[in-house]
């Protein structure tokens, strides 16, 4: 990003952080609706369930909502709050991670497996059998990130879901950009290795 393009991205949020911190609700509802997409599409890649994304967002929100007078510039608005809504998702994956009910999956209604299995984010007009393959497909790579250790599965997650550039990752998870790309580099590398095991 141009350094140009940096500095106007900085002086919006600066005079959006303002605006909230004198009281302005609008401001604040704005950066909600602007966020909440990104914010909830990062927790559900992370949790793989709704309603504990949803759960995360709201709180993730009520803790920017709290400290944004702390807020102090060194990365962009957007990476400090996916940065908050990463941390969150994780500690609630592995606080879930303890309970014998997500670890056997009965966590999820039939509901949210038919909503999961048919979602399909483009609006084309897609038949039901490419819909019906598209859901496998993103089925069995959510199985294959689920095995993945936390550090190689977070890259993909914000890389390849999120389409966030090396240098965001690098901030979100407080890592350098080159540690960012070796790890998504190990990441495909070990997807690929499972994949040529099992073609079917």
């Amino acid at each position: 990003m141009e350094l140009q393009s940096m500095l106007k991205l900085h002086e919006e949020d600066n005079r959006r952080i303002n605006a909230i911190l004198t009281g302005d609700t609008a401001a604040f509802q704005a950066l909600v609706q602007d966020y909440h997409p990104l914010a909830y599409s990062l927790a559900y890649r992370v949790l793989n369930h709704h309603q504990d994304a949803e759960e995360i967002v709201q709180d993730a929100f009520m803790k920017i909502y709290h400290a944004l007078a702390s807020f102090r510039g060194e990365a962009s608005l957007k990476t400090w709050i996916l940065r908050i809504v990463l941390r969150l998702s994780l500690n609630r994956r592995r606080d879930r991670g303890r309970s014998s009910w997500h670890r056997l999956g009965l966590h999820r209604s039939a509901d949210e497996d038919i909503q999961e299995a048919f979602a399909i984010r483009s609006a084309d007009t897609a038949t039901p059998e490419s819909q019906y393959i598209k859901a496998q497909t993103r089925q069995r790579l959510k199985g294959l990130l689920d095995g993945l250790p936390d550090p190689l599965r977070q890259v993909m997650i914000l890389n390849s879901f999120e389409e966030l550039s090396y240098e965001e990752i690098a901030r979100i998870l407080d890592v350098p950009i080159g540690t960012v790309s070796s790890r998504i580099y190990s990441a495909r590398k070990k997807l690929l290795e499972v994949l040529d095991q099992n073609p079917d």
